[in-house]
This record gives structure tokens, sequence and C-alpha cells, in this order.
């Protein structure tokens, strides 16, 4: 498969046509290929360290991780987010890193590329795009990226293909050359003591790509201050075709082509389009399989034709009703069921319970929920949500008592028993909300 990668910066819009085989092969700098792999440069990503249970409903999580990030989000804009799972901290629930993009971003790049949403592989923020790189040379160590170009530095710091922290910094429009060493030096400092003393990352490797790595004196500077082998990429050991400095710069969109899919900030209703589009595809392909068999079936009848032609009839009929057995069932009955399945997921966010929760983010973000029951009947729907709190001080836990109050208030159809033990400065929580079945349909 051949795709187009392109990386679109403030000023900058690159790409290269790659062969996907089992080495990535140049073919050349202009687009010839119908599948695009997008990375923008986007510095304002949002981010959140988040606690969630474990649903298997694409929409519900959706709704779930917008309300536990509104305080980050910008009011009335939609985001794609990607997860990454960090541990399991009990049972029925997980520790995940989320990365969230405005979705306008995608729709903003498709107007730029002059592209459709069938043609985009994979859209995705530029820093990510140095994970397969440091994954490449670092193997499983933990690895300080630092990149740079005429318009922005990325850093990110990574552990296999895990990441563990990122950042993102425009540099001013006009730069004199003599300034650039200061400029990456002065990032890639704070950045690296950032990471080792804030955050308490033991990194084991330096990787330095873009125009940063031929400038020696910015070079010298990074061993001195960590005391590590610096790592340049080399395009021998991702690509074939290309020269080191073309590779050099194109650095990025060879590692969004290399990118996973889980990295991928596209919509979600993109994305199941997409799925949608490959499962009719899948069964377009049984129908032909099964065609070739039976024809190969019908020409194996017909040159005995002379000594069984009764035979031959009989089983001409058969696998014509067969034929249209099976066109009917991937024309009607498969197609209806994944277009009604479809529009079941793109309604879930109506009538699933859980849209209650992004109704609430004030309570939500003071909860530490433990355990929520969804009951449901004819008549009504009750949502029981049982939530624990341990304080430090007296005063600690009347304040967040006082909070609580405050926030129920302004929320009806909410029933609630709270318990306090002040002398172990503890409260347990259980509310009670309570929706009219004419509220959900």
């Amino acid at each position: 498969m051949k795709i187009y990668s392109v990386e679109i910066g403030k000023s900058i819009r690159k790409g290269l046509t790659i062969s996907l085989k089992e080495r990535l092969k140049f073919i050349s700098f202009d687009k010839k290929a119908s599948k695009v792999c997008v990375s923008i440069f986007y510095p304002d990503i949002v981010y959140s360290s988040l606690a969630l249970p474990k649903i298997e409903d694409e929409d519900t999580l959706q709704i779930l991780i917008k309300s536990k990030m509104s305080a980050v989000l910008e009011e009335g804009k939609k985001y794609s987010f990607i997860l990454q799972k960090k541990e399991d901290i009990s049972e029925n629930e997980s520790l995940f890193d989320i990365y969230g993009i405005p979705v306008d971003k995608f729709y903003e790049t498709l107007t730029v590329l002059e592209e459709d949403t069938d043609s985009i592989e994979l859209f995705t923020v530029d820093i990510f795009s140095l994970i397969p790189i440091s994954h490449k040379i670092c193997g499983d160590k933990t690895c300080f990226h630092f990149y740079a170009d005429t318009e922005k530095v990325l850093i990110t710091v990574s552990k296999g293909e895990e990441i563990l922290y990122v950042r993102s910094i425009p540099l001013p429009d006009f730069i004199e050359p003599s300034d650039l060493t200061n400029i990456y030096y002065e990032n890639f400092n704070m950045t690296y003591m950032f990471a080792i003393q804030n955050r308490r990352i033991n990194v084991e490797s330096i990787v330095i790509s873009g125009s940063s790595a031929s400038n020696q004196e910015f070079l010298k500077l990074c061993r001195e201050l960590t005391n590590l082998d610096l790592h340049i990429p080399s395009a021998d050991s991702f690509i074939t075709g290309i020269s080191q400095n073309d590779f050099m710069d194109f650095i990025i969109p060879v590692g969004t082509a290399l990118l996973k899919q889980n990295y991928d900030f596209s919509p979600i209703t993109v994305k199941k389009e997409k799925n949608f589009k490959k499962v009719s595809k899948i069964l377009s392909s049984l129908s032909i399989f099964f065609l070739l068999m039976l024809t190969a079936g019908i020409f194996t009848v017909y040159a005995d034709i002379s000594e069984k032609e009764n035979r031959f009839l009989s089983l001409k009929n058969n696998i014509q009703e067969k034929i249209r057995l099976i066109n009917n069932k991937i024309t009607k009955n498969e197609m209806k069921y994944y277009t009604d399945y479809i529009k079941h997921i793109e309604k879930s966010e109506d009538l699933n319970p859980i849209f209650v929760f992004d109704q609430m983010p004030s309570l939500f973000e003071l909860l530490d929920e433990k355990k929520i029951i969804i009951e449901n009947s004819d008549e009504k729907q009750v949502i029981q949500i049982f939530s624990e709190h341990q304080f430090t001080s007296l005063s600690e836990l009347l304040n967040f008592k006082l909070k609580l109050n405050e926030v129920l208030r302004n929320y009806r159809n909410i029933h609630k028993n709270i318990q306090e033990n002040k002398e172990k400065l503890s409260i347990k929580i259980d509310l009670r909300i309570e929706r009219d079945s004419s509220e959900i349909k």
C-alpha cells in the first residue's frame, strides 16, 4: 500500500509518498497516493490523567471523559480523545492518560488538503509522530527525544511505545540563526530537568532530530548536561531511497506513517463510518468468494453433462437459489443490521443513562464515586451513586460538605443520604437520581 504522509504547521506544509511494506520505501515528494496520513502542529493539546470504569461502548466512554475533563475543555467545542492505559487500580476501574484536541481541527485540515474523510488513514498531532522513531532507536529504554525546525520545538519522553511526557513549543516568527543554539538548549535544559526532577523520570537515552541534529554546539551542551550518548536517527534504519538530509527534514511525516492507530485523533463518527465500510468490503469479498466457488462447481458438473444432465439441472437450480440467498443476505439483512447498529450508536448519547453525568460536571468533579447502580423500569430510571471520602482535618471535612450541598442545590430529582463520621474524618454519600421514562425516550 502507498500512502501520502504530510506534516502541517503554522507555515510549514510538506509531505512524501511512501510504500508501506516490510520496510518503508520513498516514492516521491509529490502526492501520488489515495491514502493520506496527517500530522498537525497543535501546541494546545489538552491532557488529563483519569480513573475510568470499564465501559465497552465508545460513545458512553467519550461522554464520561468529556464530563470529567470539563474544567480543561473549551465550552461549546467538541473534542476527539486518545487514551493510553497506565494501570488497573481496581477490578472495574483503570487509570488512563488522556489527550484531546478540538474536532474542528480535523475538518480544517481536510479543507487545507482538499481531501475527504475516506482518504484520511490517520490524523494525529506531530508530537506523537516522534514515538515510532524513539521506539526503534531506544527499544524499551526511557527515551528523551528533542526535535526542532524553523517554527517549533517538540519534546517527547517515552518508554517503548508508552508516552510519559510531551511538550510543544512554538518558536518566534523571526529568529536570527545565531540565536537558535540558545533557544534549543534553553528548552532542552528546562524540559530535561523538569522530567528528571519533577516527574521523577529516569531518562536512559537521548535522541536529537530535525534541524537541531546538525547544530554541533547544541549537541555538545546536551552531552555535558546529561552525561549520556546522543542518538541521531539514520535514514538507512527507517526508509530507503532518501538522503540523510531529506530524512531529517521529513522525519515527522516518516514517523506519522509508522504511527499506530491508537494515536488517531479522527472524530469518532468518522472512525465508525470507516469501520462500517470495512465490514461492507468484507461482506462483498465473501460474496465474490462464494460466487467463484459455486461457479467452479457449475463448470465441474457441466463437463460431465452428457451423462448427468438431470443432476446438472438440479445442481444449477440449487446454486442459483444459494446465490439468491447470499445476495439477499448481504444487500438486505446484513446491511440493514449494520445500518441500524450505526444509527443506534449515534443515538446512544441521548439514550444512555450515563448522559446524565455530562449534565452534572460540577458534581462529578467533586465526587470520588466508588459504585454506580442503574435500574430501569417502564415508569422510571433510577441511578444510584455511592462515594466515600477521607479527610485529614475536621475543617476540611466541613468545607467539603458545604461545597457538596451547594452543588446539589443546582440539580433537581436528587435524593441524598450523607453519613459523616467526625471521629474518623470521613463521609459516605449515597445519591439517588430519578428520571421519568418520558425524559429518556
